[in-house]
C-alpha cells in the first residue's frame, strides 16, 4: 500500500510487530527507524540516517516534520527478547506538492 500526503506535512508514522497473531512488544529503547528518497533512477538514497525510534506498549512511531515532495520508503527495526529476534517494517509513502484548486 502506498499511502500519499503532502509538502510541508507532519506526520507520525506507526508501526507494530504480530509473530504468529500475538502482538509483540519490542524491547525499551531497541526501535529504529529509516528514510530512504526515490532518486531519478531506480535506486533510493538517504534521506533520514537511522535515527531512535519511540516504544509506546506494542506500537513504535516516529514524527517526520515539514515533508518534501518525492517518493520515499521508511524502515522501522524492533528487537524482541533481548536482541535475540530482529523484525523489520516497510511503510512505502509519497509526498505531493500542494496545488491551489
Amino acid at each position: 500500500m502506498l499511502y500519499e500526503y503532502y509538502e510541508n506535512d507532519d506526520v507520525t508514522f506507526r508501526g507494530s510487530f504480530k509473530i504468529v497473531d500475538t502482538a509483540q512488544t519490542p524491547d525499551a529503547g531497541s526501535a529504529l527507524v529509516r528514510v530512504l528518497e526515490k532518486g531519478r533512477g531506480r535506486g533510493y538514497t538517504p534521506y533520514l540516517a537511522e535515527t531512535a525510534a519511540s516504544i509506546a506498549a506494542t506500537q513504535i512511531y516516529y514524527k517526520l516534520s515539514n515533508l518534501r515532495a518525492g517518493v520515499f520508503r521508511l524502515f522501522f527495526t524492533a528487537t524482541f527478547n533481548t536482541g535475540a529476534d530482529q523484525r523489520t517494517g516497510i511503510i512505502d509513502f509519497i509526498v505531493r506538492k500542494k496545488v491551489a484548486a
